[in-house]
């Protein structure tokens, strides 16, 4: 598999810890990945934006126009980050519009009474569209390895919640 993904984010949006849950996961399936952050006064709410590549690539740095999969935390990060998206890429967006594009991860992450875990949510989404490719099964014991015992299960729950939208939402499109 080859693949390159943005993560887009604000700072305090949990864009590194996505990137880490991502990129340990995937090497645990057998990919080779590499990944660079670039961090905009993210203690401030500035951008914060992680490059994975998934493959055999020697750079981390996504060039404009060759990002395989686009995951912002916002409309705004979105926007801000589309010129990365390849003709053809996927887009997933946190934002609570009708769509396939978007997921409302914030809602759902409220409703399972972990508001901090949209971004778990919204990469759960994600990796189930590359289900059979990858299992869940390695990225849950990764946030349960990186998740403090309070948040542990919340992380689990709503990681899980977005595996089973995305999952639902393929199924649906598939008819």
């Amino acid at each position: 598999m080859r693949l390159q993904i943005l993560l887009a984010g604000r700072g305090g949006e949990g864009i590194i810890f996505m990137t880490r849950i991502l990129t340990e996961g995937l090497f645990r399936c057998g990919h080779p990945v590499i990944s660079t952050e670039t961090h905009g006064m993210a203690m401030r709410g500035g951008s914060v934006i992680s490059q994975v590549k998934v493959g055999g690539y020697l750079s981390p740095m996504i060039r404009l126009g060759e990002a395989d999969l686009l995951l912002a935390t916002s409309p705004e990060e979105a926007d801000r980050n589309l010129p990365y998206l390849r003709r053809g890429g996927v887009l997933i967006v946190n934002a609570p519009l009708p769509g396939p594009t978007y997921i409302d991860a914030t809602g759902i992450s409220h409703r399972l009474g972990n508001p901090r875990g949209s971004n778990l949510v919204l990469l759960g989404y994600a990796l189930s569209q590359f289900n059979p490719l990858l299992s869940l099964t390695p990225f849950q014991d990764v946030v349960a390895e990186l998740s403090t015992p309070r948040y542990r299960l919340g992380n689990l729950r709503c990681l899980e919640e977005g595996w089973k939208l995305g999952k639902e939402q393929r199924g649906r499109e598939n008819l």
